[in-house]
C-alpha cells in the first residue's frame, strides 16, 4: 500500500533567530531544557506558550510563518504502515497529563511492535517530564529544528484522532483509542502492588482537579485524611499551586495537628509529580492527572469521579478501586461526561444540575475565568454530583476501610 501524506491539523509557527538561545518551561525538570543548534529555521506549535509569550517579544527572532502544516501520515495509513527501524516524530496537540499520560502508554506498546524504531514527541510543553519516563525517546518540549526535522521518516499528528478536539468537555481514552488506531495490542500490565495495610505505609492524597466539576469538597478530604491518620500511615495531602483557587481551598480544608500528616501546596515540575505517584504505596484521587499517572506505576488506590466516567477513563487499568458519583437530578445525573464547567448564552456558567438546565442550553465553553465563582464551587456550593460524595461520606468511608483492611 502507498504512504500517504497530508498537511497536520495543527498550525507551526516557523522562526529563525540572530542568536543562540534556550528555553525551557517552569514546571519542566531543568534536564529536558532545549537549545538551539544552528539550523537556520525552527518549528514550534501556533499555539504553544513559546509562540505566544516568548517569541513575539524577543528582539533577536523573526517570524516568518504562523501557517506551516508539515506534511504527515495520514489517519487511514496508520495501521499498514511498518516502522520498523525507521526514525518517527510524533506530534503533540496538547499537554493535559491525562491526555499525555495515555499517549506515553499507547508509545509503551508502540515500542515493543517496533523494538528499532527511534522515536520522539513534538510540543508536549509541561507534561515533558510524562513522555521522559519512557527510555530512548527524544523530548522536545517547545520547538525542533529545521535540521532536525529533516532526520525523521514520518511524522504523526495525534490531532487526527476522532473526537480529540472535544476530549475537554467529553473524555475519552487515548491509550486504547490509539491502539486501535494504529492496530497495536495494548501491553500487558505489570502486577499491581498489594493496597493492604502495612506499618508505615505512604500514602498521598490528591483532592484537586483543572475542573470544579472533579476537585474534591474539603469537608470528605479533611475526614479522609483524618481517618487515615489515625491508622498511623504517613499521610501527604498534596494541593495545586498552579492553580487559583488553592489558597481558598487550603483554607477550608483546615490545619491538621497530628505529626503524620504533611500538607504540600504543589511540585515546581510535574517530574516531581511523577516521582512523588511513583514512591507512593497508596492514593486517594480526584478524576485528575494524578489519578492517570498511577497507571505508568500501577500504583494502588482510590479513584474518586463526579461528572466523568470511571469506567471510561480508567480503561483496563485495575490498580484503582473506583468510586463513582451516585447523584441524579431532574436535570443530569452522574456521570454526565463533562470536564469542564460550561455556560449559557447569556454568560451563566455551571452545568445541568448547578444550573437547572438541559446540556442543549450549555453548548458553550466559558469564555474567561470566574475565581471567584470557582472558589464558590469548590468550597461552598459544589455541583450537585460532587456534593453528592459528602452525602454518601459514610459508605465512602467503609469502601477506604474495606480496602486497606483497617
Amino acid at each position: 500500500m502507498p504512504e500517504k501524506h497530508h498537511p497536520s491539523r495543527k498550525k507551526f509557527t516557523r522562526f529563525s533567530s540572530k542568536l543562540p538561545f534556550q528555553f525551557g518551561l517552569p514546571n519542566v525538570s531543568p534536564g529536558l531544557t532545549q537549545a538551539s543548534d544552528g539550523s537556520p529555521t525552527y518549528l514550534t506549535r501556533s499555539s504553544s506558550l513559546l509562540r505566544q509569550q516568548v517569541l513575539a517579544h524577543a528582539p533577536s527572532v523573526k517570524i516568518i510563518s504562523d501557517i506551516m502544516q508539515p506534511d504527515v501520515l495520514t489517519r487511514d495509513a496508520w495501521a499498514n504502515t511498518d516502522f520498523a527501524r525507521k526514525r518517527v516524530l510524533f506530534l503533540i496537540p496538547d499537554d493535559a497529563i491525562g491526555d499525555c499520560v495515555g499517549m506515553v502508554l499507547f508509545l509503551r506498546a508502540f515500542m515493543v511492535k517496533y523494538p528499532g524504531a527511534k522515536i520522539a514527541v513534538l510540543n508536549s510543553g509541561s507534561a515533558s517530564d510524562i513522555f521522559a519516563t519512557l527510555p530512548n525517546i527524544t523530548v522536545f518540549q517547545l520547538f525542533i529544528s529545521a535540521k532536525r526535522l529533516r532526520t525523521f521518516d514520518y511524522l504523526i499528528d495525534f490531532s487526527e484522532m476522532k473526537g480529540w478536539k472535544d476530549i475537554a468537555t467529553m473524555p475519552v481514552n487515548p491509550e486504547e483509542a490509539l491502539c486501535e488506531a494504529f492496530g497495536i495490542a495494548p501491553i500487558p500490565l505489570a502486577s499491581g502492588r498489594s493496597s493492604k495495610q502495612l506499618p508505615g505505609m505512604k500514602i498521598g492524597i490528591l483532592p484537586m482537579a483543572s475542573s470544579p466539576l472533579r476537585t474534591l469538597p474539603p469537608a470528605l478530604v479533611r475526614e479522609t485524611t483524618e481517618i487515615l491518620a489515625q491508622t498511623g500511615f504517613e499521610i501527604t495531602l498534596i494541593l495545586n499551586a498552579y492553580q487559583g483557587v488553592m489558597k481558598k481551598y487550603k483554607d477550608t480544608i483546615g490545619s491538621f495537628k497530628t505529626p503524620n500528616i504533611r500538607i504540600i501546596d504543589g511540585f515546581k515540575t510535574i517530574g516531581n509529580l511523577v516521582s512523588f505517584i511513583r514512591e507512593q504505596d497508596y492514593v486517594v484521587l480526584a478524576d485528575s492527572g494524578p489519578a492517570h499517572i498511577t497507571k505508568l506505576f500501577q500504583t494502588p488506590g482510590i479513584g474518586i469521579y463526579t461528572s466523568a466516567s470511571a469506567r471510561i477513563l480508567q480503561g483496563r487499568h485495575q490498580n484503582l478501586h473506583l468510586w463513582q458519583s451516585s447523584y441524579k437530578g431532574d436535570f443530569c445525573e452522574a456521570p454526565c461526561g463533562l470536564a469542564k464547567l460550561r455556560a449559557t448564552a447569556s454568560g451563566k456558567i455551571g452545568c445541568m444540575g448547578s444550573l437547572s438546565l438541559p446540556i442543549s442550553e450549555l453548548n458553550n465553553l466559558p469564555d474567561n475565568s470566574d475565581k471567584v465563582l470557582a472558589e464558590r464551587l469548590v468550597t461552598e456550593n459544589p455541583v450537585p454530583c460532587v456534593a453528592d460524595l459528602v452525602h454518601q461520606k459514610e459508605r465512602f468511608f467503609a469502601f477506604l476501610r474495606e480496602d486497606l483492611g483497617i
